[in-house]
């Protein structure tokens, strides 16, 4: 994947079917200067993804419906040029959770168990001065 330095805020899209973490970590991600916009369902990601490919995704793994492994697989099927960073979100650790993310295009995992207020550090390890190119 090629590289650039930032020439905008982060833009990040956060998907998990609990609205009041997605309006959380929007408005933990909006303070440390990213631009978000959150999702509450594969479904509804998809189309915003299809409108606007955002710089990262914030992926629950365990939705109804679309899981997040499924909207991981259709987002890094789509045939453009900029590919969106994508780090699942979940509290399931395991390998076979793990393999299955990593396989449909993941880029790697977060842990549910972290405090969501360390969200921002770990997303600049995937930001800072790098982003996908347009």
């Amino acid at each position: 994947m090629d590289t650039k330095p930032l020439t905008h805020p982060p833009q990040i899209l956060v998907v998990d079917d609990e609205p009041s973490l997605v309006n959380l970590c929007l408005l933990i991600f909006e303070q440390a200067g990213y631009q978000a916009r959150g999702a509450f369902s594969g479904k509804q990601a998809l189309k915003m993804v299809g409108e606007e490919m955002p710089d990262l995704i914030l992926l629950d793994v365990m939705m109804p419906g679309m899981d997040g492994i499924e909207v991981c697989r259709q987002i890094a099927d789509l045939a453009t040029a900029k590919r969106p960073t994508i780090l699942m979100y979940t509290a399931d650790d395991s390998q076979q959770t793990k393999v299955k993310g990593i396989n449909a295009g993941a880029t790697d995992f977060i842990s549910k168990n972290i405090p969501i207020f360390d969200l921002p550090p770990q997303i600049d390890r995937f930001l800072t001065n790098n982003t996908p190119s347009k």
